[in-house]
């Protein structure tokens, strides 16, 4: 089994996938409470997407924050457990999730070597509006190996059709998952222009890359995310 690469420029996400019973003051409670207490801790909204309903768990929020280290993760758990320095804060949004029946899931991930950090993609005005979301389950410990092979297959031609690659993301915890987003060029406009992606047969690309990552997967789910009022990649 391979080991994890941590590479030298690497920054942490928060990933949080909040499901709600009630979804209508969400983004309000949000704004507030919820990511001023995070940026005060050092954290930066990296992004907010609600799931669209036709494709993914519904009604259904994403949030990702960009941290530097796990010294960043620390301050942020201190802060906001019982006597921390945010802990009213953190109250505050933990009442308001109950109130809306809210459950959901949290990962701590690593940035694929390649990915762009937040305030490059803002640089290059990329926009992430309405994404894919792929969450992978790949072979155990084959994240780094799945990564790299999609880079070189899948992403030249996904970005020929519209897909623009995001990211990839391993989960810290976790030994066989990666998450991948792409961004849809006008929105939903790119399934009207693209969709289906190739008509006949798939293109020389896609066939070598049908052939290379059954060996490296054991299945993924797909959700369509599309951007809140707070995220950052409009």
């Amino acid at each position: 089994m391979s080991m994890k690469k941590y590479y030298g420029h690497t920054l942490l996400y928060l990933h949080e996938t909040i499901s709600l019973g009630r979804s209508d003051r969400f983004c309000e409670v949000f704004a507030e409470v919820y990511q001023p207490m995070m940026e005060q801790l050092g954290a930066r909204l990296f992004a907010l997407w609600e799931s669209t309903p036709y494709n993914g768990h519904w009604p259904q929020v994403t949030a990702i924050w960009e941290i530097d280290a796990f010294a960043d993760y620390a301050r942020i758990g201190r802060a906001q457990a019982r006597g921390g320095s945010h802990a009213k804060a953190a109250g505050q949004w933990s009442e308001y999730l109950a109130e809306a029946g809210a459950h959901g899931e949290g990962r701590i991930m690593y940035a694929g070597k390649y990915n762009k950090t937040l305030s490059q993609l803002k640089a290059a005005n990329f926009g992430a509006g309405l994404v894919i979301q792929e969450i992978m389950q790949t072979k155990p410990g084959r994240q780094d190996d799945y990564i790299r092979e999609l880079e070189r297959l899948y992403v030249p031609w996904s970005e020929s059709t519209g897909k623009r690659w995001l990211g990839s993301f391993i989960t810290t915890f976790r030994f066989n998952e990666v998450i991948h987003y792409w961004a849809l060029d006008g929105d939903w406009a790119c399934f009207e222009n693209h969709y289906p992606s190739w008509k006949d047969a798939p293109p020389a690309e896609i066939v070598t890359w049908m052939s290379v990552a059954p060996a490296l997967r054991d299945g993924w789910e797909d959700s369509i995310l599309s951007a809140l009022p707070a995220h950052p990649l409009p």
